[in-house]
């Protein structure tokens, strides 16, 4: 398995653009490239989270290669996206995560 970590800061105007655009990213990469989910998170400094898991690095890099077919979405997320960190790759070690549906209206934060 394969792990990328993607973290912006955001437009709170445009906060419901972005989650369509990167929903509809997530699926197209479910559904095309092999993608084996993501979540998305809001950190307690106002930033944004996406962590996304692969089966592999080369199923990751070859989802690059489709970006023209998500364009649209794509532009979505960019207008709310006031900065963004290059994305952290990672190579899982130990995994006792345990899957569940979440409720996002019971939000803590």
């Amino acid at each position: 398995m394969f792990v990328v970590l993607f973290r912006w800061k955001l437009n709170e105007e445009h906060i419901q653009s972005f989650k369509e655009g990167w929903s509809e990213i997530i699926h197209f990469n479910i559904d095309k490239c092999a993608a084996l989910g993501s979540r998305l998170h809001k950190a307690s400094d106002g930033t944004w989270i996406s962590y996304s898991q692969w089966p592999s690095k080369d199923h990751w890099l070859r989802s690059k290669e489709t970006e023209s077919m998500v364009l649209d979405a794509r532009q979505k997320m960019r207008k709310a996206i006031i900065w963004q960190d290059e994305p952290l790759l990672m190579a899982p070690q130990l995994d006792h995560f345990v899957s569940s549906n979440l409720d996002a209206t019971h939000s803590i934060l």
